[in-house]
């Protein structure tokens, strides 16, 4: 099929994919025409020994007119959603998508004129033979452009490296996925294994948004990257294997897996059992990464090359040992500790407020259980010395509070702080009703004045 934003349209254009030459042609072309507008416009890096093309993906950074002011008006910075509406005019869009924040849209342009329109076979077209056929002779043809306007050069510069030779961040985030690293839209990040299984955002501390540092730190070539499409996939294969962290699980000992607290790829029939949902729909719908685990890998593996033995080679110290690379290179174990520590802290006051909750009896009266609970967790959460009770040696140097030692203290103390709590309790009750009353009191005298 072609490009399929504009399927679920009444009549939606028809888009099939594009030979090469109509894709050269339409990239030019509408790079040219995107030139007014944009300093910087570009197309990411195509991925290896593609046959034909659904779409045309084009990015720009930086309004031309802000730039380069022609009147007072260019001065102005517009909106995105004004920018595309130019967009659409310079590519003579016919159909477009554009989203809410109009930063991104699809758009169906003429199918450019004065190239070989027979060069798609029938079966790479949508439909199948004389369907697609069919549809050739009697609707006009669009080209799928999709555009993305970028805040900065730096988020242009980053999309193109992300996205560039197609599948490779498929096959290159799998294989630093295991160590604590991800690459997503917008950086390279370190996970902390101890927070990522609740909070995965949370999890991530930002090591960089360099591309060169990122190849750098990964022990790959930057020569080349930019230039061109790998000449073949087993080209982007080799490069890939260029990563210092790529490794591929031994199974020699008879067991389909191999040791899964070991590093490395698996591939084949037990590396398939083991992706994740993202990977298992990369196998269904991108041929390259479908290779890589089914063929690839387990050549590799058969050949005995790539794998790691010997002392170090479990996930657990091999991640440790990037970890510390990662605070040597980016200069962020301040954050990280930080954002551990945080975390921690909180997660242990939501246990510890959870224990408290299980150790007060729940047969006790519920306006008094809620007054001991409530002591309890002023006085050891927020060390409220107030109620006569020093909860300091419940935590440790980190400031956590041991368990089994909150737990001591609360049967310990369970009566006493009770008493202490209802005390404070019908205190600030009897207050309460003195102070009602005594509004009570001059309001009255405010109406007998009137």
């Amino acid at each position: 099929m072609g490009g399929s934003a504009f399927s679920s349209f009444p009549d939606p254009p028809y888009t099939p994919r594009m030979p090469l030459a109509v894709y050269q042609r339409a990239v030019s072309e509408c790079n040219a025409a995107l030139r007014k507008l944009f300093i910087c416009v570009a197309t990411p890096i195509e991925g290896p020994e593609k046959k034909d093309y659904g779409d045309v993906d084009i990015l720009v950074a930086l309004d031309k007119r802000l730039a380069f002011p022609q009147t007072p008006a260019d001065s102005v910075l517009r909106e995105p959603k004004d920018l595309m509406k130019d967009v659409e005019r310079e590519l003579r869009a016919r159909y477009a998508i554009v989203q809410p924040a109009g930063t991104s849209a699809n758009l169906a342009i003429p199918w450019p004129s004065g190239v070989n329109e027979h060069a798609i076979a029938p079966e790479e077209a949508p439909g199948t033979g004389e369907v697609a056929a069919t549809q050739e002779e009697s609707k006009p043809k669009y080209i799928q452009v999709d555009i993305r306007i970028c805040r900065s050069v730096d988020e242009l510069y980053w999309i193109l490296y992300k996205h560039a030779h197609g599948d490779i961040w498929n096959l290159l985030g799998s294989t630093i996925r295991p160590f604590g690293l991800t690459v997503d839209e917008e950086a390279l990040w370190l996970r902390i294994p101890e927070i990522e299984k609740f909070d995965r955002k949370h999890a991530r501390v930002c090591l960089t948004k360099d591309p060169v540092e990122i190849l750098h730190f990964l022990g790959m070539r930057v020569e080349g990257f930019w230039d061109e499409p790998f000449p073949s996939v087993d080209a982007l294969f080799d490069y890939t294997m260029t990563c210092r962290l790529f490794y591929v699980r031994d199974t020699s000992d008879g067991d389909a897996e191999g040791d899964a607290d070991e590093v490395g790829v698996v591939g084949g029939e037990a590396g398939r059992k083991k992706l994740k949902s993202n990977d298992r729909r990369r196998m269904k719908g991108r041929p390259v990464y479908r290779r890589w685990i089914n063929e690839f890998i387990p050549a590799l593996r058969a050949e005995g090359k790539f794998i790691r033995t010997g002392p170090g080679t479990s996930i657990e110290e091999m991640r440790a040992l990037v970890r510390e690379q990662a605070f040597d290179r980016f200069l962020v174990k301040a954050e990280y500790t930080r954002r551990l520590s945080e975390w921690r802290l909180k997660r242990n006051g939501e246990q510890v407020k959870s224990l408290i909750k299980e150790l007060v009896p729940s047969t006790m009266d519920p306006q008094r259980r809620a007054c001991v609970v409530g002591a309890l967790k002023k006085i050891i959460l927020e060390s409220d010395i107030s109620f006569g009770f020093d909860s300091s040696g419940l935590r440790d140097a980190d400031g956590l509070c041991d368990a089994a030692l909150v737990r001591q203290f609360v049967r310990d103390n369970l009566e006493q702080v009770g008493k202490a709590g209802w005390a404070r309790q019908q205190q600030r009750a009897r207050e309460s009703m003195q102070l009602k009353a005594s509004s009570s009191k001059v309001g009255n005298g405010m109406d007998r004045l009137e």
